[in-house]
């Protein structure tokens, strides 16, 4: 649903990579924006641990409006890939990504 705001307005819509989210890299992929407060804390946090697990991780920090709506899913805040395949858009705790890397 939406509210156009002027006559004849074009309806939104997601863009393709959005309705099907997947990457082509290979270990833990994380997309996030400062949109959330909490990621300034947690993705430096994710990241250590993955460096100290010798866990391969990376994180892309979208900064603008087109690389963000051009992440391969349709949460921009915060959006964790492992393998290529999508597996959270909550926001992971050191421990908490720990476990989810099977550790």
């Amino acid at each position: 649903m939406y509210l156009p705001l002027v006559p004849n307005a074009k309806p939104p819509k997601f863009k393709e990579c959005a309705k099907h989210p997947k990457t082509a890299e290979e270990g833990f992929v994380l997309y996030y924006t400062d949109q959330c407060p909490y990621t300034y804390y947690w993705v430096p946090r994710v990241q250590a641990a993955a460096k100290e697990h010798g866990i391969p991780f990376r994180a892309i920090h979208n900064t603008d409006k087109e690389s963000a709506q051009n992440v391969p899913a349709p949460i921009t805040t915060y959006a964790l890939f492992r393998d290529g395949q999508f597996l959270t858009q909550s926001i992971q705790s050191d421990k908490k990504f720990l476990a989810l890397a099977g550790l």
